[in-house]
């Protein structure tokens, strides 16, 4: 049984509570004991401290990739199958499977789309997306399988913990963020055991939904099975 007193104690929830607390510009922090913390901010203590039981020992993670696309341009949604990758510090691959999709990179604040098959030392293969609303995204979703206590995670977004079933949490940008024109939210759902994230929901502006399911999770891999991995991008 969670002592949730201690809970509140650790790194993650400590994040939390400073987040959420309301603080006056310009003001020093006010003497004397600290509020008790809201049901907000001890739910978000709870994600963060759940998530970073286990992206905390991350180095490196290999998962199985499911892809639904739900949008009402299509009459049923569009679904795909390939692989993550995560390298710490700052490399995420998500490979389509087969010759005919592609990969996405995000490698630091870059980020780079390529057509499977051409390989990435073909230029014409590669397309660089800039945009803010992408930059946003990419980091968020290579922060999700960094190491870290949560602050990176949430930094630069408002935070959410919806109701109901499931450990869940959502990211949103922040008001008056241009982001916010592209994409509405991206929430992420944990192992409630092991805080391995196993779902990932992109709501966008316009109502689109982008589900990625992740299974078979394997952390922590051989540096020799990772370069393999990667060399395959150049195949594939």
């Amino acid at each position: 049984m969670i002592d949730r007193r201690a809970l509140l104690l650790s790194p993650a929830a400590l994040l939390a509570l400073a987040l959420l607390r309301p603080r006056t510009a310009g003001s020093a922090p006010a003497p004397g004991p600290e509020p008790e913390a809201s049901p907000e901010a001890r739910k978000l203590a709870n994600r963060l401290e759940l998530w970073s039981s286990y992206a905390r020992r991350t180095q490196s993670l290999t998962a199985r990739l499911a892809t639904r696309r739900e949008t009402s341009l299509l009459r049923e949604p569009l679904e795909t199958t390939g692989m993550l990758l995560f390298r710490a510090p700052s490399l995420l691959v998500l490979r389509d499977d087969g010759r005919q999709g592609s990969t996405t990179l995000v490698d630091g604040d870059e980020i780079r789309i390529v057509r499977n098959g051409a390989g990435r030392a073909d230029p014409d293969a590669v397309v660089a997306d800039r945009r803010t609303a992408a930059q946003w995204l990419a980091r968020r979703l290579l922060l999700m399988f960094a190491p870290g206590d949560g602050t990176a995670l949430v930094e630069g977004s408002r935070t959410h913990v919806p109701k109901g079933h499931g450990q869940r949490l959502e990211l949103m940008p922040p008001i008056g963020s241009t982001t916010r024109r592209q994409i509405r939210s991206v929430s992420m759902h944990l192992d409630p055991v092991v805080g391995t994230v196993t779902q990932i929901v992109i709501a966008e502006a316009q109502g689109d939904r982008v589900l990625l399911g992740l299974s078979d999770h394997r952390q922590n891999l051989p540096a020799e099975d990772v370069d393999a991995f990667l060399r395959q991008l150049d195949a594939v």
